[in-house]
Formats: C-alpha cells, structure tokens, sequence
C-alpha cells in the first residue's frame, strides 16, 4: 500500500511540476505578397525570382495576391500550383474572376496541411472586379488552431475597398480560432479601409513608414499582415523585402507571429 501511496504521489508531483512550468512559444513566419499575375515591371515570367525570394526567407506561410492560372499554347500554366511544387508546401487556390484565359484569384501557401479551406465572396458595386475572402484552418499541434486567410481588395473604388474591408472584420472577428491575415488592402493607413482593422487587429507594421508599393513615397504602406487580436498571440517582428524591386510593383512583406 505504501508502495503504491509513493507512485501516485510521485506521479501527482511530476503533472504538478509539468503544468507549473511556463509554455514555451511557437514562432511562425507569415509573407504577403501580390506577385502581379506572375509578371514583373518588364513583363517578364517573375516565378523564378518569387521562388527565390520565399526560400531566402523561408516562410512558413504566405499569402499571395494577383495569382492565374491560365492557358498558354494550349497548357495551364497554375502559377500557384507552380511554386507549391518548388517549395514543397501546401497550397489552396481561391478564384476571383474568370476569363477566356482561364482565371485569377489569390492563394495561401503552408508548411502544415489545411484541416479545411474557406472562399467567401466580397460585395462590390456594380460593373467593378469581383473579389475574395479565403481561408484555411490549420492544426500546429494539438494546443494551437489558428485560420490563416488571404484577400486582395478593388484597387479602382475607393467605396468598394471600404465596404470589402469592413466585411471582412465583420467575417473574421468573432473567430473562436486566432486569425492571421495577408492583404493587398490597397490603401494606406491613413483611408477609409483601414479603419475597419483599427481595434481588434494588431498591424504587424504598426507605426511603419516603409512603403509596400515600390513606385510609392514613405507612408505608402498598401500591403498587411494583421493578427486579430488574442492573449495567445503576439507580432513578434516585421520587415519589408526589397532584395528584388523588379519583380513586382509591390514588395513582399514579412512577421514572425508567436503563439503561447
């Protein structure tokens, strides 16, 4: 019996001191980036240079905005489907819009398989492009469940970026999982659209007058990664990648995000 009274409590000790112990962090690294339908500033095939950019940052995510898949001499050409393969990560392809062509859209890349994807379609004007919400739901370990989602707003229409942006807070902000999000919002933090991110987001760039847009001014900031707000989770570090200014006319951006 004594022996018995020793084990368990030797046991009840060792949960104790196990549960007393603090969490250690778990670090991700989200990049957004739109890619200009897989063109740079010459018109020219930019994939290669994208590939070469997300293995020299070694993401565990990203976002990227302005991806097709199109026909081309009688192949598809899934720029997304593409870069999954060259990186070996996980993809979902969101479409948009859709053309004699084939189509354009966004799409989420990741380290970890998605539990399950999400397209929801943003409301617009009439006569304006029709744009998306996605998002997937990703396990990294049986404590930590978050959605990472992935939108590109209507460059053209000032309303129709503020009614696209609020929509989306609306979607997201009642998530029982934490929320990472990538976004061409195209608009600066100073616009109408931005607002909506204002309370219940943290802005990875919080107080940054790097601009995202390289034909733009300090200030130009029009790319986001954003983190609805969460005690489990904290924007540890943020940067701007301008190794490549020809690839795109916007530069891809960068955070580690932590997870308690």
């Amino acid at each position: 019996m004594s022996r018995l009274f020793y084990a368990l409590s030797i046991l009840v000790l060792s949960f104790a001191l196990l549960s007393s112990q603090p969490r250690q962090a778990v670090e991700v690294k989200l990049m957004s980036f739109n890619i200009r339908h897989g063109l740079n500033i010459e018109e020219e095939s930019n994939l290669r240079d994208i590939l070469r950019i997300i293995k020299e940052n070694d993401p565990d995510l990203v976002a990227l905005q302005a991806v097709d898949s199109l026909m081309d001499k009688g192949k598809v050409q899934h720029q997304l489907r593409q870069i999954a393969a060259q990186t070996g990560m996980y993809y979902s392809y969101a479409v948009a819009d859709t053309s004699e062509n084939g189509t354009q859209g966004i799409g989420i890349l990741s380290n970890w398989p998605f539990e399950k994807t999400q397209v929801i379609n943003l409301p617009r004007t009439p006569g304006s492009d029709p744009k998306v919400l996605q998002c997937g739901l990703i396990r990294l370990s049986r404590s930590v469940t978050f959605r990472f989602c992935n939108s590109r707003l209507e460059y053209a229409s000032v309303m129709d970026r503020a009614l696209q942006a609020a929509y989306i807070n609306q979607m997201l902000v009642n998530s029982v999982q934490p929320v990472l999000l990538g976004m061409d919002m195209g608009a600066r933090p100073t616009e109408q659209p931005y607002f909506s991110f204002r309370k219940k987001w943290q802005d990875a760039a919080h107080g940054s007058q790097m601009q995202t847009w390289n034909e733009g001014l300090p200030g130009d900031r029009l790319d986001y990664i954003f983190a609805l707000l969460n005690n489990r989770v904290r924007i540890k570090n943020y940067k701007v990648i301008r190794n490549y200014p020809e690839v795109s006319d916007h530069y891809p951006i960068q955070a580690t995000i932590e997870f308690w």
